[in-house]
């Protein structure tokens, strides 16, 4: 009956150091984990944790089946990790089995059951994940060290340490084995499949030669295991631990809403100035990095060379965290004494390290550049693609709070947005009198001028920038006749209606957007709307998930779905409009799309209208910002290049005629980015308001 000697070629005495081993690896682990978890619980109180069992699901399902790391453009990166991880698991397990037959079943109930077919499973299943070990970890060799790709242009000591000690467990795993079934002779061999052929080659070996060497290799296998679980808390290694536990502890609502700072007029600190103004599940973030760069993959200011790349700015902050609270923090540079890096590179050689600054540091400015944080677009790409759901944007507008509120340190360009939105309640220069100024041509009607608002099917919020800018009253006015045309009795808030506060609240100025949406909440309470259709994915998103926190519940849908339900319902009758020059492109909006996962609606009308669209490259939750989230729209764009201009190139670069958008933002920034590339004349930029306006 197939079976084998459990510890053949192994001492007593090393027997006992072997457990002795085991006990310092645990406790050395628990201690790793302890701290850190005393060092998350110095930031400020979080919670209550709710939903526990769908909190619970998702960490396994993150943990266990990999479910965001095996996505669409990630196939090899998932499965390479996918092979390590369960490899790692199985190994681990099929050694638990050992000891429970030695340790266990043996000596305390007197039968064996590693024998016979359950050894012939047993042996099969564990070569055959060894073998996925070693080809997840040679994938990684190759992507880590040969693929050269632009977000690991600097290696770091943690990564070879990893790796190395990961192949050298993996390699002398198999190599035991081979030395054991050479010197024994085992009839059972080639049930062995990975590791008999190696034994095979070992056969003319003197057997005494064969045991010696078996030895060092069993201590080798051991002290390597024990040097791995040891540095597990202090390497890339924890997200074993940290990247579930962040997944656990997810804000539920960080998709669409930021944090509301509660009470706000009592407050007396706003934001974050330093590490204990987080929270704590906030600090958990800066422990969960995996560093594997998909952040950075479809970040616009990664991607257009300005400083802030996500994750850097998550290790930035970690290593900084772990070196202020002793722990040793290896993982963040180049060597593994360094506490982390400064500034916002990993990719530079040269770069300096944490080391090199102060302990007294401020965590703006020394760890964390106010031009990183000013950078940032709020798209939430990095959020959307991140393994270990790493809130990075609520991390960088808490930041911008403190910048603002306490520090009164912003660019310039701000200053100016901030006084228009308090004096006018828009970001321009405009007279709050003038909002509905283009509704009167287009035979649009105020709400203080209906005379029973219940009779109202929709409130239309129009918005700013298509209020005030004379491109995006184009596609107002094209969805107002399409309204018109299906029938809907609708009118504008006009006069009554303030800029929603995305803005400001985007720019950190928390106080200035809670005073505009109170402002507005009590407007809409006033007519009690039965729904409000907006055009402006900014506002969508405000009105529909961030007015809840202050009280204003409203039924609120972008107008790519409302028209979208008109076609499906027959109100709304449009005929196919045969685009000239060919079919338009359709880009993402960030606050349409990943904020609010609208994706289908706005595809869905440019089927029915043009009979189809070019889908870009980088689309869906994998699409590319046009620059203008976060406020950035208000500033100037003076680091790389222009954000609009990397995403008009990829839709030029396309056999559309044109890019087709569902945000008058979009249409601002492509608008300036044709004009800039000198492509105005046969790449045209349109909403789809506008395009379903011209098949009426």
């Amino acid at each position: 009956m197939p079976t084998r000697q459990i510890g053949w070629n192994v001492s007593e005495v090393a027997f006992a150091a072997m457990y002795l081993l085991v006990a310092v690896q645990a406790l050395v682990l628990a201690y790793g984990f302890t701290r850190r978890y005393v060092t998350w619980r110095r930031g400020r109180p979080y919670g209550p944790i709710d939903q526990v069992g769908e909190r619970l699901r998702q960490a396994l399902a993150v943990a266990f089946v990999h479910r965001r790391l095996i996505r669409p453009g990630y196939v090899y990166a998932g499965l390479m990790h996918l092979f390590i991880f369960w490899g790692f698991v199985v190994l681990f397990i099929g050694t638990l089995i050992v000891l429970l037959e030695a340790d266990i079943a043996r000596p305390y109930f007197g039968f064996s059951f590693y024998q016979g077919a359950f050894y012939v499973v047993y042996k099969l299943v564990i070569n055959l994940f060894g073998l996925l070990f070693l080809i997840g970890l040679l994938m990684a060799v190759y992507r880590r060290y040969l693929q050269k790709l632009p977000k690991f242009r600097r290696s770091l000591s943690d990564d070879a340490i990893v790796l190395g000690i990961l192949l050298f467990l993996g390699l002398t795993g198999f190599l035991l084995e081979a030395l054991r079934l050479s010197a024994t002779r085992d009839e059972a061999a080639p049930i062995h499949w990975v590791a008999y052929p190696l034994s095979l080659a070992l056969n003319g070996v003197d057997p005494s030669i064969l045991a010696g060497a078996h030895a060092v290799t069993w201590w080798s296998h051991m002290l390597a295991n024990t040097a791995l679980l040891v540095y597990i808390p202090v390497s890339k290694l924890a997200h074993i631990v940290t990247g579930p536990t962040n997944v656990f502890l997810r804000a539920t609502d960080a998709r669409a809403a930021l944090p509301l700072i509660a009470n706000i007029e009592e407050q007396e600190h706003f934001g974050v100035a330093k590490l204990d103004d987080f929270n704590w599940k906030q600090l958990v973030n800066f422990d969960a990095c995996m560093r594997c760069g998909r952040c950075l993959d479809f970040c616009p200011t990664f991607n257009t060379g300005k400083p802030l790349k996500p994750r850097q700015l998550i290790v930035e902050v970690g290593a900084y965290m772990n070196r202020r609270a002793g722990l040793f923090a290896g993982p963040a540079g180049p060597r593994i004494n360094e506490a982390g890096v400064r500034g916002s590179e990993l990719t530079s050689p040269d770069e300096p390290s944490l080391a090199q600054v102060p302990l007294a540091a401020e965590l703006i400015g020394d760890v964390v550049s106010e031009d990183e944080l000013w950078d940032c677009t709020t798209c939430r790409a990095c959020m959307e693609q991140c393994p270990v759901r790493i809130e990075h944007v609520p991390l960088i507008v808490e930041m911008r709070r403190n910048l603002v509120l306490e520090q009164s340190r912003f660019p310039q360009e701000l200053v100016l947005l901030f006084n228009n939105l308090e004096r006018n309640g828009n970001p321009y220069s405009f007279p709050a009198s003038s909002r509905a100024d283009w509704a009167g041509a287009a035979g649009v009607q105020e709400l203080s001028g209906v005379a029973d608002p219940s009779e109202l099917e929709v409130i239309y919020w129009v918005g700013c920038m298509s209020s005030f800018d004379a491109r995006n009253q184009r596609v107002a006015t094209a969805l107002a006749k399409i309204l018109t045309a299906a029938g809907v009795k609708f009118a504008i808030l006009g006069k009554e209606e303030s800029c929603s506060g995305d803005p400001a609240r985007r720019a950190g100025n928390e106080y200035l957007y809670q005073i505009l949406a109170q402002t507005n909440i009590e407007r809409l309470n006033q007519y009690q709307p039965k729904r409000v259709v907006a055009s402006c994915p900014h506002c969508f998103n405000t009105l529909k998930n961030e007015y809840p926190q202050l009280g204003g519940t409203f039924e609120v849908v972008h107008h790519s779905q409302l028209i979208q339900e008109l076609i499906d319902s027959g109100r709304l009758r449009v005929a196919p409009v045969a685009v000239r020059d060919g079919r338009m492109a359709y880009h993402d909006p960030c606050y349409l799309g990943r904020y609010n996962q609208v994706y289908d609606a706005p595809r869905e009308v440019m089927n029915r209208v043009e009979g189809g669209f070019v889908e870009l490259p980088r689309c869906r939750d994998r699409g590319f910002c046009c620059g203008a989230g976060g406020a950035r729209a208000f500033m100037e764009e003076k680091r790389g290049t222009r954000i609009s201009h990397n995403r008009l190139n990829e839709a030029i670069g396309t056999e559309a005629s044109g890019v087709a958008v569902a945000c008058p933002f979009c249409v601002t920034m492509f608008e300036d980015g044709v004009r800039a590339l000198n492509v105005e004349e046969r790449f045209a930029v349109r909403d789809i308001a506008e395009i379903v306006a011209d098949g009426l």
